[in-house]
């Protein structure tokens, strides 16, 4: 057990508090010392602080609600470059916003869960670099996207791609030259070609600062490694730490499930809002027209198929060739 406190950052509004809390929850079930949480938030009230203060009830965590002021908001041409609320861009205020006396912080988005301690890779050495990160599933060029444009210049010097859901800050080495402003000056430069704003601005800004650590144990995308790596339940909940439900939310409806959510699942059920959640999750299964369409348009190409197959093997049979 570590003497010094985990010091962990997220960023939300009021749609992602019970979201938050089942993050919060997995992370506090495996983490035995002191956890300090900074909520980076907009319009949280009183009543959702108190929401988060419950807890502390149960786990040896304090809570920190830091409002995000209007000055650290980004401008109109950077929230232009996506559909991504003012929430994706707080953690490019970390430096502006934590209390000076706090040197490292982990920042998670709060679509995670962390399945197992996180203190080898809180406390690790950094190595002279100023940022931990786990590579993205693409992360070398090319891209085949905007990436291999906008990226061209830093290729030369070994230029790798990062997923911004799991960020170590060494916040000592950064409050020397990066704040909101460094990356809002680096978005004008780069002409606000962005698309994923915060991430690519924090990959520009620290593609030569960054120490990379293993994403199949720190920043899993669990729809990912279901379809890429054939990962299902009991592999994952073994072998992966922080498991990010990027792509496919588990409490959604609106897609085709697959057993490695049941992870997000079982940590839900640790909070006082599973019931709710599971309602949600069920009412939008049986009303949602998604999965039937995914699933209509399944059928129609597998008939497409088999009219291939059936005029090929009409001219075969015309050519007198048999299989």
């Amino acid at each position: 057990m570590h003497s010094e406190p985990i010091h962990l950052v997220i960023a939300i509004n009021q749609k992602y508090i019970r979201y938050a809390y089942v993050m919060l929850t997995s992370l506090l079930l495996h983490t035995s010392c002191d956890v300090h949480v900074y909520v980076l938030h907009r319009e949280l009230n009183a009543a959702d602080q108190q929401t988060f203060d419950t807890l502390t009830h149960s786990y040896p965590v304090t809570f920190h609600f830091i409002h995000v002021p209007d000055a650290l908001l980004p401008p109109q041409k950077v929230l232009a470059t996506s559909a991504w609320g003012a929430e994706a861009y707080f953690r490019l205020a970390i430096t502006d916003l934590m209390p000076s006396c706090v040197d490292r912080a982990l920042y998670l988005d709060t679509d995670m869960i962390v399945n197992q301690s996180i203190d080898d890779f809180y406390f690790c050495d950094l190595k002279g670099k100023k940022i931990a990160a786990c590579a993205e599933i693409i992360h070398e060029p090319p891209f085949g996207n905007y990436r291999d444009e906008l990226f061209a210049p830093l290729f030369s010097a070994g230029f790798s791609y990062f997923n911004s859901g799991t960020i170590l800050y060494d916040l000592r080495a950064l409050r020397t030259d990066c704040s909101f402003q460094t990356y809002m000056d680096l978005a004008e430069k780069l002409d606000y070609r962005i698309q994923f704003p915060d991430q690519d601005l924090l990959n520009y800004r620290h593609s030569t600062e960054t120490l990379f650590v293993d994403p199949l144990r720190y920043n899993l995308n669990a729809r990912y490694a279901y379809d890429i790596y054939s990962m299902r339940y009991d592999d994952m909940k073994q072998n992966a730490c922080i498991i990010h439900y990027a792509t496919s939310k588990p409490w959604r409806g609106n897609f085709v499930h697959y057993n490695v959510e049941q992870i997000w699942w079982d940590y839900a059920k640790q909070t006082p809002f599973y019931t709710e959640l599971l309602q949600e999750a069920l009412e939008e299964t049986l009303t949602n027209t998604a999965v039937n369409s995914y699933i209509t348009n399944l059928l129609e190409q597998n008939e497409a198929l088999y009219a291939c197959i059936e005029k090929y093997d009409q001219l075969l049979s015309d050519a007198g060739i048999t299989l």
